[in-house]
């Protein structure tokens, strides 16, 4: 990361992308009218995309995790697609920045767990109870727990491992294709296929994040999804 001015600089560039994030939510969302201006239309548009997402990831009993869902998708692509522009630097290319979101996810997965099942439900759960027999539930309860103290490992190392690579990636291909086509007069920007490419790994890497958060959570609010279709079917 030599090209990086300085480790501060992937706080600053955080720091950006939360205050346009807040000016958006804040211009989008202070006046609704019956009949929404752009950005009111814009929020709307966003906000049904994601609780679409959050529904058929988690279920109809996710529908409450879809602002979390939603904030980090823009969140992240939003820091992803700021190190396309030129003298500034992606977020989510610093491990320090990706591992703290999934802390987060991970600190709210195991709370949501916890108040959906119970402490009892919540260790249960990963012991498969119900699922498997007594004297198998010792090891599984291991191997799980383990499981999903490595979720926030794997969720920080993909997000950061992508993003750095591409910024590296497209560090080298510029330097390659950009310092020899400074001899010669090329009107098409020799740079535009290789930011292409940055803003498809932008999308991928938020939708991927936001995707597993969803499957996360899904996974420790399965139970309600059991008794929304008792419930749907004594009706």
């Amino acid at each position: 990361m030599e090209h990086h001015p300085s480790k501060w600089a992937f706080v600053v560039f955080s720091g950006i992308v939360m205050v346009m994030l807040t000016i958006f939510s804040i211009m989008a969302t202070r006046n609704p009218q019956k009949r929404p201006g752009k950005l009111q239309n814009l929020a709307e548009l966003l906000y049904e995309f994601f609780e679409n997402l959050t529904v058929s990831v988690v279920g109809d009993h996710g529908r409450k995790f879809t602002p979390l869902i939603g904030t980090l998708f823009l969140f992240i692509l939003s820091c992803n697609l700021i190190g396309l522009v030129p003298a500034s630097v992606a977020p989510t290319a610093s491990l320090n920045i990706t591992l703290a979101l999934a802390l987060i996810v991970f600190v709210y997965v195991q709370y949501i767990g916890i108040r959906s099942n119970g402490l009892a439900g919540y260790l249960g759960h990963f012991a498969g109870a119900g699922k498997v027999p007594v004297y198998m539930a010792p090891l599984l309860f291991v191997i799980e727990l383990i499981s999903e103290l490595t979720k926030p490992v794997s969720l920080s190392i993909r997000l950061f491992g992508n993003m750095f690579g591409k910024e590296q990636v497209m560090l080298a291909l510029i330097l390659a294709f950009g310092v020899p086509a400074l001899k010669y007069f090329i009107p098409f920007p020799v740079q535009l296929p290789i930011l292409l490419f940055g803003v498809l790994v932008a999308f991928v890497q938020a939708f991927v994040f936001s995707l597993l958060t969803g499957i996360y959570l899904g996974l420790m609010t399965e139970h309600e999804a059991h008794h929304g279709h008792e419930d749907a079917h004594a009706h």
